[in-house]
């Protein structure tokens, strides 16, 4: 099933995951929530819907529609204030942040790491070099190292194609580890161009780069989407 993409960074990540080879459905961020139902009528059942920062509205009337039809969803909360922050995240399968984003997160809820994990079920965090860090329920905590980059030119579109690999990859079925490994790739590959559409990828390059950064069992992985037969 597709992945619906929305927020005002979603043309972005449909970038990034269109260049993976995982085309997204990206929801038009100049216009005014859509009706869920009406674009799935348009483009077929949503696997994932991935909600991004947008206007406080737009990003709780998505929310409220997935969970009242059921359909799982990511959350990036952004600068969400307060009860609305909470009230956002609560039923989210993936809570995508950076970990700024996170610490602000905490901030105005006022919530800490369980009770921010009790209302939804997986939180991955980018660390800047430290990486990135998965924790959910009834799993352990996983830690994914930073991958390798050639030089930083604009750090502009990292955030962005960090969550385009993710999303990609869960739409692949990867697990998480893999899910990060490969977002974190991506992202390496964003901040060797200026701007966040200024890459384009060469699926036979990034396989070996993921070699690289996280050895031959994830590259054979990748491959198998990425360089089909």
């Amino acid at each position: 099933m597709k992945t619906a993409v929305t927020g005002a960074s979603a043309l972005a990540i449909s970038h990034g995951m269109g260049g993976l080879g995982k085309p997204s459905v990206a929801l038009d961020p100049t216009q005014a929530e859509l009706d869920l139902i009406e674009v799935m009528e348009q483009w077929g059942p949503f696997g994932l819907v991935h909600i991004g920062a947008d206007d406080p509205k737009v990003m709780l009337s998505y929310a409220e529609q997935c969970r009242d039809l059921g359909l799982e969803f990511s959350a990036d909360p952004g600068t969400l204030d307060g009860a609305d922050a909470a009230e956002f995240i609560e039923g989210a399968k993936f809570l995508i942040t950076s970990q700024d984003r996170y610490q602000f997160l905490q901030g105005v809820t006022g919530l800490s790491d369980d009770e921010i994990l009790a209302l939804i079920r997986v939180r991955v965090t980018t660390l800047d070099t430290e990486g990135v860090e998965i924790v959910g329920h009834d799993m352990d905590r996983v830690r994914v190292p930073v991958a390798r980059a050639s030089e930083l030119i604009d750090p502009a579109g990292a955030a962005d194609a960090f969550t385009a690999g993710v999303l990609a990859a869960l739409a692949w079925g990867m697990p998480l580890r893999r899910a990060a490994e490969i977002g974190s790739q991506l992202s390496a590959v964003a901040i060797e161009s200026v701007g966040a559409y200024g890459y384009t990828l060469n699926p036979a390059a990034f396989v070996q780069r993921l070699e690289a950064s996280y050895g031959a069992a994830c590259a054979a992985e990748a491959s198998a989407y990425l360089l089909p037969e």
